[in-house]
């Protein structure tokens, strides 16, 4: 094997790896069916790759045809999913859609139907000592050129266009996508398409090894922009294959067994046997799946977390607790942690004489006067309470970028240098009835990971619960500062009413004692 199939091998298990990846994520954030068009697309590129090792390895002319025709009706796929996937992205499909995407499809289905059925795209294909096997093309093959680059272009303005118009990751991401696509892309063309449109095959390989540096250039998105979460994808992977490692392990012992000792699996005594084999083995594999959960997140993934265990104990917990110092407390200490945190405080929004105050009521790591003065910045507070998200300080300066005006762009990039100097990565509103109460001010994760989009997720579900909670204890407290007023002033009253009883009793004892020592006068 030459080691241009050992640079297609590579290229092929880092496509299948990023296919895998993309299964299991589904692009986090980003509409499910957007995210399809995409894995379609990557799956294209694998049989691209996989189409060209096995036409290389190919020594039987016939069968080079055949591989060749296959090879080039992939190449066909590649930008026309692309083109799905930019053309929808990042919004999702909508009202006649599927026309649309029928009709840019015409194209592309009529190449597909002359490349594998007749011989007008590809005459002949055939192997030479030497060399890398010769194509002989058909008569049509420049409508096969034109439709390559054409597509891509249109892709690539497309992405262009979503780059334009949208903000944020939105923007990263059709940047880090477009920049990936457009140079593995122009490499495949020019040693894909056009040399060999010249009967140059020398270099015919390099564009299905180019397809590497697009899934590095998504890859890069991915871990910095968060397109998908791949560490709670890989802790996924590794435990399902386990998993399935362990139920194919316990079929094969099984099969060896009943072959061994009953002569076979499809005997009537293994059909017995098995209505007993089969509850005990759904017992076991729950546990080891457990187990390897249990293992995975404490030595490989320990910032990981069930999130939904997570909300339904502090939901259990909120229900039974009214003393909003006690609330506070579980709230910094469920986030802390769960999200493995070296950081974290608690800011409750206090109103006198028309004035509004922030004063700390839980902080750990921090500094209190660094949390006070965070939020004295209002440019903070405004736009929590308009976006009523958490807002984490690595996407201040993508925020800035994008702003629209030059004192939005000031404030986020003051608000990044204030957050990076208190060493606050994050800050999550405290809402209630759509008004800001607090705010949660966190540091970094202990294994200095990013806030993923599952961290944010549920941060926003306890920030919701957390807010309600709060605005709870705080109610309450009046209502019982105000039983308290009235129980005092009940006692005021009951005892100047005591208080004028008693004096108008000594009063009329006065007056019975004067009254009888005047008609003992008189007598």
């Amino acid at each position: 094997m030459d080691d241009r199939n050992l640079l297609l091998i590579f290229a092929g298990l880092f496509n299948l790896i990023w296919v895998v990846l993309f299964l299991r994520s589904y692009f986090r954030g980003i509409n499910r069916k957007i995210a399809n068009f995409f894995i379609f697309n990557v799956v294209t590129v694998f049989l691209w790759i996989v189409a060209m090792f096995f036409y290389r390895f190919s020594q039987e002319n016939e069968t080079i045809l055949i591989l060749c025709r296959f090879l080039y009706v992939t190449a066909i796929l590649i930008p026309i999913t692309l083109l799905y996937f930019s053309y929808f992205f990042p919004k999702g499909i909508r009202a006649h859609s599927w026309f649309k995407i029928f009709s840019i499809s015409l194209p592309a289905l009529f190449l597909l139907y002359l490349t594998l059925f007749t011989s007008t795209i590809i005459n002949d294909a055939y192997k030479i000592n030497g060399e890398e096997h010769f194509i002989v093309w058909g008569q049509l093959y420049f409508l096969y050129v034109l439709y390559i680059p054409l597509y891509f272009l249109w892709s690539f303005g497309i992405l262009i266009k979503r780059y334009r118009e949208n903000s944020g990751l939105v923007r990263s991401q059709a940047l880090y996508i477009l920049i990936g696509v457009s140079i593995s892309s122009f490499i495949g063309m020019i040693t894909n398409l056009i040399l060999p449109s010249f009967d140059y095959f020398k270099l015919n390989w390099i564009g299905q090894v180019a397809t590497v540096i697009w899934a590095s250039f998504t890859i890069y998105g991915v871990a910095r922009y968060r397109l998908a979460d791949i560490r709670i994808i890989f802790r996924k992977i590794i435990i399902y294959s386990f998993s399935a490692g362990f139920a194919y392990g316990i079929f094969f012992f099984l099969a060896w067994f009943f072959n061994n000792y009953f002569g076979g699996i499809f005997k009537p005594s293994t059909y017995l046997l098995g209505l007993f084999i089969a509850p005990i083995f759904v017992i076991i594999f729950l546990w080891f799946f457990n187990f390897i959960q249990r293992i995975a997140n404490r030595y490989f993934f320990f910032s990981l977390y069930n999130y939904q265990e997570t909300i339904n104990n502090l939901s259990q917990k909120l229900n039974y607790l009214n003393d909003l110092d006690e609330i506070i407390t579980l709230i910094v200490d469920t986030v802390k942690k769960s999200l493995q945190l070296d950081k974290a405080g608690v800011l409750l929004v206090e109103e006198s004489d028309g004035l509004i105050r922030y004063r700390i009521t839980k902080v750990i790591g921090f500094n209190e006067k660094n949390g006070i003065s965070l939020v004295q910045d209002n440019f903070l507070t405004r736009h929590l309470q308009k976006t009523q998200k958490p807002l984490v300080k690595e996407e201040l300066v993508l925020l800035a970028r994008d702003s629209k005006s030059q004192q939005e762009r000031d404030g986020f990039l003051e608000l990044e240098s204030n957050m990076r100097r208190i060493e606050a990565s994050l800050c999550l509103p405290l809402m209630s009835s759509k008004k800001l109460i607090g705010i949660v001010v966190l540091g970094s994760k202990i294994s200095q990971d990013a806030y993923a989009k599952e961290d944010l997720e549920l941060l926003n579900i306890l920030a919701y619960q957390a807010g309600i909670a709060v605005d709870n204890a705080r109610l309450y407290k009046q209502i019982q500062d105000l039983n308290k007023n009235l129980q005092a002033k009940v006692d005021e009253q009951t005892k100047e009413i005591r208080n004028a009883y008693e004096i108008e009793k000594k009063a009329r004892q006065e007056l019975e004692r004067l009254d009888k020592a005047k008609n003992q006068f008189i007598l």
